[in-house]
């Protein structure tokens, strides 16, 4: 897959908090995405944005100038879709996913996280251990999974409610 499929560029109006972009070269979910106001009556428009990077969680934070030169705002090339789970391997954190078509797929595994009681230590993230938690109870659950940049992450979780 080539670079430019997983990169598109887009106006300052199509950046909204809440969405993905490249914020210092790293793709982040935006938390802050403002219009600054003029320093001067011919100032230059500015945009603020800043959010947690998808992939590492640290925070980055830009100002745009939006006037001089300004040719785009670049932004990753991302889809949802959501799998039904079959399985999950507890310790590579893995999970054995079924796809609308009816094929399996395995290549798609929990994020880890820091664990807070033990320096050192790492699980699962927040949503891991839900799902774990979920899964042992027995739950039918739905995972939904984003692609971004050629990697899949695992973003949320929900009841199956197609499950007999």
């Amino acid at each position: 897959m080539a670079e430019e499929e997983l990169v598109l560029k887009v106006q300052p109006d199509a950046v909204k908090k809440g969405s993905y972009c490249f914020v210092r070269g790293n793709p982040c979910k935006l938390d802050v995405c403002e219009v600054l106001p003029k320093a001067t009556a011919n100032g230059n428009k500015r945009l603020h944005i800043k959010g947690p990077n998808i992939f590492t969680g640290k925070v980055y934070e830009d100002t745009l100038n939006l006037t001089a030169g300004f040719h785009g705002i670049d932004v990753p090339v991302t889809t949802k879709r959501a799998y039904s789970l079959m399985d999950l391997d507890r310790e590579t954190g893995f999970l054995s996913l079924l796809t609308e078509t009816g094929d399996c797929k395995e290549d798609v595994g929990l994020t880890r996280g820091p664990l807070a009681d033990q320096p050192g230590g790492e699980a699962f993230d927040d949503i891991g251990m839900e799902i774990c938690g979920r899964f042992d109870d027995g739950d039918a659950l739905r995972v939904v999974v984003l692609s971004v940049m050629g990697k899949e992450l695992v973003v949320g979780v929900e009841t199956d409610n197609d499950v007999v």
